[in-house]
């Protein structure tokens, strides 16, 4: 147990009174109502403080006015458990005497020194033991001077703990008085402070270091205030603007007057940014010598802000780089009269790749549109090949639709799509002209109404062939490629004369095929066709194990309609039997005139029932249907329809055709306006009577 009074006077926040922590205040005490205690032997006035973190500044209460009396009454009026007290505090706390000896620990030196409290405070061990010999001298005279005047007094010393090692001990004590004067005590605190000396042993250490540093970098070390005087200099700032470092200062030169006039501004601007951001900077300017040449500094700075985040002053290095700085002036005009024979080249080389990559991309186009058998399939690939030509670009190829005044589009390309599919040709003045249309007639104000309202850049480029006008290229070019219009219109051209030579080859050849696999009167195909047609389904048919059908067809009566209305009439009746069959057709199924009222449908991949039932739709649609001539509606006819199946009824074309033939035959003899399947594959002999037409 320990008197209070003692503690007070190294915490002076322990008054009369009772206090408490008040751990929302930021560390302070405040004085609290008195707390009565239970413990054994403690007064009713006795009052209990548990400090969490106190100051090791904090040495006594009286702030050093020298030795106070303490009345022997008040150390006995109240005891304090100084375990529980001190708990908490980073120091020990103790009561020692002028010969070194201590009657009185808190638990925490046998932390710091490795002896138990027991020992200290039976006597059989002074604290004086533990000092270094080397330390001894000076902390027994400071003990000395303290006990002379009877003031507080603070020493550092080291000490070495029961395990060899050595601590540094910082002591903050005070010498405590009876109430005659008479010396009592020393009360006090110990605090381990060898992390704190090691510390300042390593500062030491690596402020020697930086001395060396400063003096070895190739830079001049400067500390600057804002206002552009320079407080501190290395010295080696003579070599380089030969001022010496002792003649800056704010009633010197400032370094600020030495910066040359055309690089102030922007040196300033840099520095106000620094300013705003508080961030390190880096800038290069010229500076003014004392010889008059000027220098080239590199500077690289940091503004030091105050302990409120203000800006206070600025730090940093300063490099002369006027070497650098020349051998980079040297070789930048050398670099830009290489960049310039190189621009040259360059353009050359690109051109002349960019014409060899186009001379590539048009054989490519050429082959992909020889290759292509109609104009659907070249049309479909000039839609997959055109943004080859035109990277980034929309457009569209315009041809001709059933009108020869409409153009639609039949192959479009690109992110943007045309405004219009469909426009007629006057709308393009492009196809007016017969010329392309570019960069010039659009500037001068000659906009194609089918492009649309804005300012977007575009081409019009007519393809023509054989002296015919095909339809259009139409190129909507990029916004970011609008200096490239002029390559563009002329790269339309190329593309466009090559496109059109194609199609042109292509629609003669259709025209060719057309007129080689069609029967020119009804649209149907012809019996070339046909023949070839079934031979290769037959062979399908054979491979895939399908049925294929058969039905070969006859108008009724079709010489006497053709005797008694003209052969005009019979020719429409044709035509609207032709058109009426190709609508009762499915997609793949082929329908052709046999030859003169003759006609034969081949149906693909069958289930048996089917062709006999299409055969029955085919007739109940033609007998339904009225055929106009003239002004003249002509009498409905009639169909006689056989019906055969492959292989049931024929493992060849012509066994195929005979069966269906014969069918036909049966169909004519039962009465004609019926449908008849064939029984059974025909004879190698023909039928030798022909049935009546």
């Amino acid at each position: 147990m320990y008197p209070a009074s003692c503690l007070a006077e190294h915490f002076p926040q322990v008054k009369a009174g009772p206090v408490e922590r008040d751990l929302t205040a930021g560390g302070r005490f405040r004085r609290g109502p008195s707390v009565s205690s239970a413990r054994p032997g403690i007064g009713r006035s006795a009052a209990w403080v548990r400090p969490h973190s106190l100051s090791p500044g904090v040495s006594s209460a009286t702030g050093g006015r020298g030795p106070r009396p303490v009345p022997r009454g008040d150390i006995l009026k109240m005891d304090w458990d100084l375990d529980e007290l001190v708990a908490d505090l980073p120091a020990v706390f103790f009561r020692g005497y002028a010969d070194g000896s201590i009657d009185l620990f808190d638990r925490k030196v046998e932390e710091m020194t490795g002896y138990a409290k027991q020992e200290f405070e039976s006597r059989s061990m002074k604290w004086t033991d533990l000092i270094l010999p080397a330390d001894r001298d000076g902390a027994k005279r400071a003990l000395v001077a303290a006990l002379a005047d009877g003031k507080a007094y603070t020493r550092e010393y080291r000490i070495t703990t029961k395990a060899g090692n050595v601590v540094w001990v910082h002591e903050r004590s005070r010498i405590v008085c009876r109430a005659d004067g008479a010396i009592q005590c020393i009360n006090g605190l110990f605090f381990d402070v060898t992390d704190r000396k090691n510390l300042e042993r390593s500062l030491h250490t690596a402020e020697r270091d930086l001395r060396l540093v400063i003096d070895n970098v190739p830079a001049v070390m400067f500390k600057g205030s804002l206002d552009g005087s320079v407080e501190f200099f290395d010295t080696k700032v003579e070599a380089i603007v030969g001022h010496r470092a002792g003649s800056f200062g704010r009633r010197g030169l400032r370094w600020t007057d030495l910066i040359v006039e055309e690089d102030r501004h922007t040196v300033r601007q840099a520095f106000i940014h620094a300013l705003k951001t508080n961030k390190a900077y880096v800038r290069e300017y010229r500076v003014r010598s004392a010889h008059g040449a000027p220098v080239w500094i590199h500077e690289r700075s940091h503004i030091v802000c105050d302990d409120a985040g203000r800006p206070e002053s600025v730090s940093g290095l300063f490099f002369d780089v006027t070497d650098r700085k020349e051998l980079e002036a040297a070789v930048a005009q050398r670099t830009a009269e290489l960049q310039q024979a190189n621009a040259h080249l360059a353009l050359w080389a690109g051109e002349l790749e960019h014409r060899n990559t186009e001379i590539n991309l048009l054989g490519q186009l050429g082959d992909l549109l020889q290759s292509c058998n109609t104009s659907a399939e070249a049309l479909a690939g000039i839609e997959r090949f055109l943004p080859k030509f035109f990277p980034g670009d929309s457009g569209a190829l315009y041809v001709f639709g059933e009108s020869s005044l409409t153009l639609e589009a039949a192959a479009v390309w690109g992110p943007r799509r045309p405004e219009q599919r469909v426009f007629s040709v006057d709308e393009c003045w492009g196809m007016r002209r017969g010329r392309a249309h570019g960069r010039e007639e659009i500037l001068s104000g000659f906009r194609c109404r089918h492009v649309g309202a804005g300012d977007r850049p575009y081409v019009c480029v007519p393809m023509t062939a054989h002296g015919s006008a095909l339809g259009v290229l139409h190129v909507l070019l990029d916004p970011l490629a609008s200096e490239q219009w002029d390559a563009r219109q002329q790269l339309g051209v190329r593309v466009a004369e090559h496109l059109a030579l194609a199609l042109a080859k292509l629609k003669l050849q259709e025209t060719l095929q057309h007129l080689s696999v069609r029967d020119p009167l009804t649209g149907l195909y012809n019996r070339r066709y046909m023949e070839e047609t079934l031979a290769r389904e037959m062979r399908r048919a054979e491979r895939h194990g399908t049925q294929l059908g058969l039905i070969m067809i006859d108008i009724d009566h079709f010489k006497r309609f053709n005797d008694t209305l003209g052969h005009d009439a019979g020719d429409a009746l044709l035509r609207e039997l032709g058109a009426l069959l190709q609508r009762q057709v499915r997609t793949g199924d082929v329908a052709c005139r046999y030859g003169g009222e003759e006609f034969m449908v081949i149906l693909q991949d069958v289930p048996p029932d089917l062709p006999r039932q299409r055969a029955e739709r085919i007739r109940e649609a033609a007998k339904k249907h009225r055929v106009r001539h003239g002004e003249r509606v002509l009498d409905a006819v009639t169909l006689s329809l056989g019906v055969a199946l492959f292989p049931e009824h024929g493992g060849s074309p012509d066994l195929l055709m005979r069966s269906a033939d014969v069918a036909l035959y049966r169909a004519k003899q039962e009465g004609r306006d019926r449908v008849c399947v064939a029984q059974a594959p025909p004879s190698a002999r023909p039928p030798e009577a022909t049935p009546p037409r």
